[in-house]
């Protein structure tokens, strides 16, 4: 006896060949009926004998497509009709999420074959794609997702794409950009001037001109790369001195995982990462001989890699030498992705570019992450991960979180999930602002939503504060930075606490007016109390310090009563004068308990650095020569002022000074002893509050070495340590704690 079933399927289960999956099941099973999207997600009513039912409902549950992620499947029973044949019914307008929003696709492994398959009609084209891979979150212009709707709306397919878009038993059936080179997008080489340069190939072209040592902009899936060789020494150069970029290392595009393993040590945790479908970039090891110059990372002997994730990447990369591929930006600006904000850039930093003519919607850049062991670091989710949300313990009102101002991402809540944007970035230029405002209404046109409640950082005088209060006519609730810091970890591995969180970053503003950035405190979603901190020192020049960590160097040995001839040479007598008159008056010199600022004064104290390039050079110089050595901590002191817990590395600071320790061991033991300081505090915080539980956020706990040992120091005493693994500990995680905050504090 037949029977008929209704099956509501939500989560990631729309632009990744998900119905046409349903519909091959169904054939296989013997099941009438039929597929579609609609508001309520993806409806699928089926037909059959119980058996048949019953292995069609394990199949959509647990065979679906490789993209495809099921947040849940209810089952109703239906009466049966007696109908016959399955079919896939055209989605309903809806403008909803519950089908879910794709996130853009590497290439898999069939176009890939059909790529460099001279028999195949899309040989070489660089933009051939099908259900499992290809461009979805930069090329949406509105929900759902149908070709229309997208940038791929005014390419007409032809015939023969047709045929294949309309095939269910098709592996391109409903591929939004399905396209060949007959009716697809194609490439345009350009000159300086902007010229279009008259070849047979572009792509060829553009490999012989990146062989002789040029700098091409090359549009990507969500912007342009500058692109040169990472074997040219002359090349990067040239690039470091137009991007004004002297020692940030850059990000270095391999053909395939054999061509990584000849440069660079790969686990395989880390090559599970490269080639999964969001192809991040990966922070890996260099071997000890690798033949990468050095001003490809000139700090450290690491390499940001990662693997082609479009056809054109493959074709450039085919037989090829590594290439780097840097973001399209000048410093703290968004990256490039129109052709009318490429022109500044022509012959200024790029020499010739790549350009093609389906516009990139949504400007979107790559995806960092590093590994500490076993332990997935995210430095930058973008792309690839955006815009898949985090699930939530609880649902609420629609929320809109600003995020901090360095490493901005914006966070909106519908339901039970939180929607990231991809990296905005540093909130310094006028065009970051211009970027996030778009950004921040395109995500609520795409989510359908008008949030009341908007939560935002206690900082007065953040640009996502300000843009938060003039939003007007909404609830504004300010989020203390580190609180928000923690409260997204607990988000992320959906714990309520209370917990004792350890926040280590930069800067932030604390609620008694100091900058805090060394915090111990206790937290739950709703709130938190300061239980501790690292001790404090002068910022002197207030920001300025940021940049110049021989100022916090000066601030640690006049506060702890140390010789400031030790830096003599270093900076002239004048500004150590002034920089003395600043602290004294207590004129521009916050005080701050921020772990970053310790770390960058040790840097400091050692030679590493002196004046900073890039946010964090010192820290990231200190870790690098680290690296191999071994040591004991350091002596630190422990103790109460006032109501906290207050935790001093003066000890610690004072036999490093002392000079009698090689500087590569005292960056070991410095690591060691902040790790087994903080584990310290905990265990005392445990005594005195009862909590077992300690989650870690932060920027500084980027630090492999630092979380690494961190973590090792607190399971040794028997806690349970919580780390991000989904978003970022820095602050471009902020944004989904001041969410959960926001959350947790609605009258709703």
């Amino acid at each position: 006896m037949k029977k008929r079933r209704r099956f509501v399927v939500n989560g990631c289960v729309q632009g990744v060949g998900f119905r046409p999956a349903v519909f091959r099941h169904a054939e296989s099973c013997a099941i009438a009926g039929f597929v579609s999207n609609t508001p309520l997600g993806v409806i699928i009513e089926a037909e059959g004998e119980e058996e048949a039912l019953a292995e069609f409902s394990q199949r959509i549950t647990g065979s679906p497509p490789s993209q495809a992620i099921i947040s849940s499947c209810i089952t109703e029973e239906l009466l049966a009709t007696g109908e016959t044949g399955f079919s896939i019914r055209s989605s309903e307008r809806s403008g909803d999420l519950l089908a879910g929003m794709p996130a853009d696709i590497a290439t898999c492994s069939q176009c890939m074959a059909e790529l460099f398959d001279s028999s195949d009609r899309r040989f070489k084209y660089p933009f051939l794609n099908c259900t499992d891979c290809g461009p979805r979150f930069t090329i949406i212009r509105e929900l759902p997702y149908d070709r229309e709707r997208t940038s791929m709306h005014s390419f007409g397919m032809c015939p023969a794409c047709q045929r294949e878009y309309a095939d269910p038993r098709d592996r391109r059936f409903d591929a939004q950009p399905n396209a060949c080179a007959v009716c697809g997008p194609g490439l345009t080489l350009l000159n300086s001037s902007g010229d279009k340069i008259q070849t047979d190939d572009p792509v060829v072209e553009t490999k012989r001109l990146l062989e002789q040592g040029v700098i091409v902009a090359i549009k990507g899936l969500g912007g342009y790369h500058l692109c040169c060789s990472a074997h040219n020494s002359s090349a990067l150069n040239t690039l470091r001195q137009r991007k004004n970029r002297p020692h940030k290392a850059f990000a270095v595009m391999f053909s395939s995982l054999e061509q990584i393993r000849d440069y660079c040590r790969v686990s395989s945790i880390e090559e599970k990462e490269l080639v999964s479908p969001a192809r991040p970039i990966v922070v890996l090891a260099l071997l000890a001989f690798s033949k990468l110059p050095v001003l490809v990372s000139p700090d450290t002997h690491d390499v940001g890699a990662f693997l082609p994730y479009t056809p054109l990447h493959h074709l450039l990369l085919e037989k090829s030498l590594p290439l780097v591929m840097t973001s399209c930006n000048r410093s703290e600006e968004p990256i490039v992705a129109t052709e009318e904000a490429l022109v500044p850039f022509l012959g200024t930093i790029a020499d010739y570019a790549l350009i093609h003519n389906r516009p990139i919607v949504r400007r979107c850049d790559d995806s960092v992450v590093a590994y500490s062991g076993e332990k997935r670091v995210v430095l930058r989710r973008s792309r690839g991960f955006v815009p898949y949300p985090i699930v939530l313990l609880k649902e609420g009102p629609p929320i809109l979180a600003c995020g901090a101002d360095q490493k901005n991402t914006f966070c909106m809540t519908r339901g039970d999930k939180a929607y990231l944007s991809q990296y905005i970035g540093d909130m310094v230029e006028y065009t970051s602002h211009l970027f996030y405002g778009e950004s921040v209404n395109d995500l609520m046109k795409l989510l359908g939503i008008d949030p009341a409640i908007v939560a935002c950082d206690m900082h007065p005088d953040y640009h996502s504060t300000r843009y938060a209060h003039a939003l007007g006519k909404r609830s504004v609730v300010p989020v203390q930075h580190h609180h928000a810091h923690i409260a997204s970890c607990m988000a992320e591995n959906r714990i309520q606490g209370p917990v004792i969180g350890i926040a280590f970053d930069g800067t932030g503003f604390g609620t008694d007016g100091s900058i805090w950035g060394g915090e111990f405190l206790v937290v739950d979603l709703k709130g938190f109390r300061r239980v501790g901190r690292l001790k404090q020192y002068p910022m002197p020049g207030g920001e300025e310090a940021v940049m110049h960590p021989v100022r916090m160097a000066l601030s640690v040995l006049k506060t702890e009563g140390l010789e400031v001839e030790k830096l003599s040479g270093r900076m002239s007598e004048k500004e150590m004068g002034l920089l003395f008159s600043l602290m004294e008056k207590g004129i521009n010199s916050p005080l701050t308990s921020s772990a970053g600022r310790l770390f960058d004064a040790v840097s400091a104290f050692l030679g590493f650095c002196d004046t900073a390039s890039y946010e964090g050079q010192a820290a990231v110089r200190l870790q690098a020569n680290a690296r191999g050595q071994t040591g004991e901590p350091f002596a630190y002191d422990l103790y109460s002022t006032g109501d906290l817990l207050e935790l001093s590395l003066g000890p610690a600071i004072r036999e490093i000074v002392a000079g009698e320790t090689a500087a590569s061991v005292c960056a070991v033991r410095f690591h060691e002893t902040m790790a087994q300081a903080a584990t310290a505090m905990c265990v005392q915080l445990r005594e005195q509050e009862k909590i077992g539980h300690v989650v870690l956020s932060g920027g500084v706990f980027q630090n492999a070495l630092l979380l690494e040992r961190t973590i090792s120091a607190l399971l040794a005493k028997g806690f349970v340590v919580y780390f991000h693994s989904l978003v970022s500990p820095n602050d471009s995680g902020i944004a989904l704690g001041q969410a959960v905050v926001a959350l947790a504090n609605s009258i709703y």
